[in-house]
């Protein structure tokens, strides 16, 4: 039944989904591949757990923009690692928002932490690279940039500290 349901809906442009449907989904694939959504271009994740991204991410391979939001449950500095998951979807990828969620000063480190992973991730496999033009407190923004036709060893994080003082 679930199946059938992901076969109908393979077909979407655009699609929001929520922390209740990931899980659902990420309970699903430890069963069974989800399957291919060759025409998904546009994706928002509300309230997300980080572990899940990699695994899920890898069935639309023409997904050009990701708009993360509010995630919950960051992973401890040991824990969850986020580069488990194959990065064949990431060469389509051209913008990925990540929303600042916390302002909770016991959570910032592991908070930091994670997005740094999430964000070295993103950059490491794919052309994105950190936008130049994020300041503190804002969304980070990760952009294709239009003379970059490889994969973003040309963009690395050569600094983490900035990605932390654009963190907040």
């Amino acid at each position: 039944m679930i199946r059938d349901f992901f076969n109908g809906i393979s077909t979407a442009k655009d699609m929001v989904i929520s922390s209740r449907t990931l899980e659902v989904i990420y309970d699903y694939l430890r069963c069974q591949p989800l399957p291919l959504f060759p025409n998904l271009s546009s994706m928002r994740i509300t309230d997300y757990k980080w572990q899940m991204l990699p695994a899920f991410l890898e069935s639309f391979p023409r997904l050009k923009r990701l708009f993360l939001e509010s995630c919950r449950n960051p992973p401890e500095k040991e824990g969850i690692s986020i580069s488990s998951g194959r990065p064949c979807f990431l060469s389509s990828l051209e913008y990925v928002e990540i929303q600042k969620p916390w302002t909770n000063p016991q959570r910032k480190e592991n908070l930091l932490s994670s997005k740094h992973r999430l964000v070295s991730y993103f950059v490491e496999n794919s052309t994105l690279c950190l936008d130049d033009s994020t300041k503190e407190g804002e969304s980070l923004i990760l952009r294709r940039p239009l003379t970059t036709p490889r994969l973003s060893a040309s963009c690395p994080v050569n600094n983490p500290q900035e990605i932390d003082s654009i963190l907040g």
